[in-house]
């Protein structure tokens, strides 16, 4: 092992990112990213997707000899934006080489059989998936520090559903409830169904909560209706009334609860900009591994985001205007 220098390191890996261009941005971009499975995929240019719908007021009514002029159309926008990530990782092969060779060891390989360009970038691309996993549910943009260190350099899904409360423009629709416990989960997640508006409920297939609140209705719902239900791996958890799914988040808090209809919560990313190893540089005792990309999450159209609150709001889009808009049969009313 001493025949092997920093130089022959740093050449093997990057033979190695030549050879396997497409794991990098199959790993990024993977599924194995929780929140991704759920995701609407588009690609943004310049980091930016500019997002518009229209919706019309009602247009057809009793017929007269007369022209009557009955229905308007609003047309709303919305802008989506990526951000631009880096991976900077040092990598020192003093550090590194006992690892690789214990490794061969134990699996009676030779250097031949797992270059140590494999072990690096192997390590590597799962340590970018795992922070990318908690970024995408947790991370909340600050671009004061967003460069030279970890979390804030994209806003994950609870600060979009965040920012969709706090928007008086395109503001979520709020589902009132009661702060949940272990006694009244059942109920209130009855609740939040049956809160759904009536015209879009149905093209909501899933509900997203964190896992230990999952785990605490997994455990009433044994508990009301028995153990005859099958909770295994490959079962989806779903409402006791529309049997919808629910997802249990890993990185979303306790308190957050909120829904969709299918198509509208996104990932954005470039295309022309896949993630990749931009460059490979040594210096002293160091390899150093650049690693750039794209990412974003978001959700097309507020309005369509339904979230449970328990700050006694009013259900709906707190706006009489929007609410006779986008939801003008559910006799809604907005808070004074």
């Amino acid at each position: 092992m001493a025949d092997i220098s920093i130089q022959d390191i740093a050449k093997e890996v990057g033979k190695y990112v030549v050879n396997n261009k497409s794991v990098i941005g199959a790993g990024v971009y993977s599924d194995v990213v929780q929140i991704n499975q759920y995701c609407k995929t588009l690609t943004a240019i310049n980091g930016q997707y500019p997002q518009f719908h229209n919706i019309m007021s009602r247009v057809v009514q009793g017929f007269a000899p007369v022209w009557q002029a009955l229905g308007t159309e609003s047309f709303k926008s919305k802008k989506l934006e990526n951000f631009r990530q880096k991976v900077n990782f040092p990598v020192v092969p003093a550090q590194i080489l006992p690892s690789w060779l214990a490794d061969l060891y134990t699996e009676g390989k030779t250097p031949d059989q797992m270059p140590i360009s494999k072990f690096i970038m192997d390590d590597l691309n799962l340590k970018v998936i795992d922070d990318i996993d908690d970024l995408s549910q947790d991370g909340v943009y600050n671009a004061a520090t967003a460069a030279g260190s970890y979390g804030t350099s994209l806003n994950g899904i609870t600060q979009q559903v965040t920012n969709a409360l706090a928007n008086a423009v395109h503001p979520a629709f709020k589902i009132p409830l009661t702060a949940i416990t272990a006694v009244n989960i059942l109920d209130q997640v009855k609740k939040f169904e049956k809160g759904l508006p009536k015209k879009t409920r149905k093209k909501v297939k899933r509900i997203f909560m964190s896992d230990t609140m999952l785990l605490t209705y997994i455990d009433a719902y044994q508990q009301a209706y028995g153990t005859h239900v099958s909770f295994k791996d490959g079962d989806t958890i779903k409402t006791p009334l529309m049997k919808i799914e629910i997802v249990g988040l890993n990185n979303i808090p306790d308190t957050l609860i909120f829904a969709t209809v299918n198509d509208n919560m996104v990932r954005l990313i470039d295309v022309i900009d896949k993630p990749s190893v931009t460059d490979i540089q040594v210096q002293d005792y160091t390899v150093k591994i650049f690693m750039e990309f794209s990412l974003g999450y978001d959700f097309l159209i507020n309005e369509l985001l339904y979230v449970a609150v328990f700050d006694g709001s009013n259900r709906g889009l707190n706006k009489n205007d929007l609410n006779a808009l986008y939801y003008d049969s559910e006799n809604l009313i907005a808070a004074a």
